[in-house]
């Protein structure tokens, strides 16, 4: 055989499973709604508005129109320079439109949220 197998991400793999399973799946399912709802409060009341109707979004992808004005890509740009944080840009037709803002897994907390949002504030 002549590929190195994939050990480290068997042990990543089995270290994600233990963290799902100390915290329970239906807590975890719970806290990923309830930071998606936090973050959408914060980022309506700074004028962002979500692309997609509320039945139907998903609690890890948050998907927004920036407000009027503001220069998307030097934005996100400046947020990934000055604060390390990283956020995905719109896609096809959407390109130069939207953010794309993941809240997955460990990430997903109301801290990150402050972050997000306080880097934000600084820079609008």
């Amino acid at each position: 055989y002549h590929h190195t197998a994939p050990v480290s991400s068997i042990y990543a793999l089995h270290e994600a499973l233990n963290l799902v399973l100390e915290e329970g799946l239906e807590n975890r399912w719970a806290r990923h709604r309830e930071v998606h709802l936090y973050l959408q409060s914060k980022l309506e009341n700074m004028g962002f508005r979500y692309l997609v109707e509320e039945p139907y979004r998903l609690p890890n992808l948050n998907s927004v129109f920036l407000p009027e004005g503001l220069d998307e890509a030097k934005l996100r740009r400046q947020l990934l320079d000055q604060y390390n944080i990283e956020v995905g840009g719109g896609l096809g037709a959407f390109a130069g439109k939207i953010w794309r803002i993941g809240i997955m897994g460990e990430s997903c907390t109301r801290n990150h949220v402050n972050m997000l949002v306080g880097a934000l504030e600084e820079l609008m």
